[in-house]
């Protein structure tokens, strides 16, 4: 104990939790605990109680109509969804119309990774603009260092084949092909010489 406690020690407990709302403080035995009531213009404004109704009355969801001019208001819910008119889900079958189309003939989807940056996507693809047989090359996406080009190529061997053996400054390892897809792994010549 400290030398001032030691001096104090007739003083009594003081309760705290009444100060900071706990609950209210408790009234001495002589005195009988008179309500008070709040005054609503001082009162501070509670933040973490009941928020206020939005409309005027104090109206429940539960209260609230189902339908905006019902037959019959004492009926339960069941019986007023069945005189619902029958969903829509037959008249749409109709696929949505997608912007991606497959690839044409003559075309390949060409699925490249991993590219980080920008930079190096945009030097990649100037790279495989450059292989003899590749014509038009489209960027479909760059995502997370994933690159989908649209490749029109023509020439005598595959295009896995011309990517294995032809793209300056790149090592290229083809790990799926299918019939309109490749999908490659790239590595730069620059990153073996001199690694990370």
């Amino acid at each position: 104990m400290a030398k001032k406690d030691k001096d104090k020690e007739g003083d009594e407990v003081v309760d705290l939790t009444s100060r900071i709302g706990g609950r209210p403080p408790a009234p001495e035995s002589g005195q009988p605990a008179a309500p008070r009531d709040p005054d609503p213009v001082d009162a501070p404004t509670r933040l973490d109680g009941p928020l206020p109704p939005r409309r005027g009355g104090e109206q429940r969801i539960g209260s609230r109509p189902f339908d905006i001019n019902p037959s019959d208001r004492s009926a339960p819910i069941e019986s007023r969804m069945s005189s619902l008119p029958a969903s829509d889900e037959e008249e749409k079958t109709e696929p949505i119309p997608s912007p991606r189309t497959p690839p044409g003939p003559g075309e390949t989807d060409v699925v490249i990774t991993p590219l980080p940056t920008l930079d190096d996507w945009h030097r990649f693809e100037l790279a495989l603009r450059k292989l003899r047989g590749v014509g038009q090359v489209k960027t479909e996406y760059y995502r997370h260092g994933v690159l989908k080009v649209r490749v029109s190529y023509e020439g005598r061997d595959r295009l896995s084949q011309a990517l294995r053996s032809g793209i300056p400054g790149y090592r290229v390892r083809v790990i799926g092909e299918g019939a309109t897809t490749l999908q490659i792994l790239v590595s730069s010549d620059n990153e073996e010489r001199h690694p990370g």
